[in-house]
């Protein structure tokens, strides 16, 4: 039995085929977001701070909202789930980490959530329920959020109130991101607002 040996340069073409099949085969990279901006971006801590403590609770979203993609706004009644574009937590956790970092410096306090309650000062719950939460890439991001501030010795002292605002956003997924961080900051500094003139609270104008 004999065997023929191939030329080397017939052996080149299919190497190259090889290649280029494993590349276009390969998984698409992923990007991860969080809506917790970096600390120099963050409003600076209040020179007095709040008496209270507070109770950042877990943030409510809209059900379409609720998944590790981010999900944008394609028309007036479409949307788009990215799939490579997705956030670094369940996006209700982003939501309740980005205000609860932020409250926490604005006020000059502590988060006491998930913490056995301190006994020498009194607690405010804050309790956000996001309604609108939508975004179109290099356009514009929306924020709706009902929010309520309870005082945990007396819950008769409450206070129920609504924010809308709107963003521009930039080129990109990531520009759009930043200005959801920043809805959330404005979001936060009307919370903060609020807070700082308990228990003769009410709820801030626009």
């Amino acid at each position: 039995m004999t065997f023929t040996r191939k030329p080397q340069w017939l052996l080149i073409p299919l190497t190259t085929a090889l290649g280029l099949l494993t590349a276009c085969g390969s998984a698409p990279t992923t990007h991860y977001y969080t809506l917790t901006p970096p600390p120099a971006q963050m409003r600076a801590v209040s020179a007095t701070p709040t008496p209270w403590v507070i109770d950042v609770q877990p943030v409510g979203v809209p059900e379409a909202l609720d998944q590790p993609q981010i999900v944008i706004r394609q028309s007036d009644s479409s949307v788009l789930v990215l799939e490579q574009e997705r956030w670094s937590g369940p996006l209700n956790q982003e939501l309740r980490s980005a205000l609860s970092a932020q409250l926490s410096r604005q006020l000059g306090t502590q988060d006491v959530a998930g913490l056995s309650l301190p006994t020498d000062r009194d607690v405010l719950r804050i309790k956000v329920q996001v309604r609108r939460f939508e975004a179109w890439p290099g356009e514009r991001v929306d924020l709706t959020a009902d929010w309520t501030l309870v005082q945990s010795s007396d819950t008769s002292r409450r206070v129920n109130c609504r924010t809308e605002r709107t963003e521009t956003a930039g080129a990109g997924y990531a520009g759009m991101v930043s200005a959801q961080q920043r809805l959330l900051s404005s979001l936060s500094q009307a919370i903060a607002a609020t807070v700082s003139q308990w228990p003769q609270a009410q709820c801030p104008a626009g």
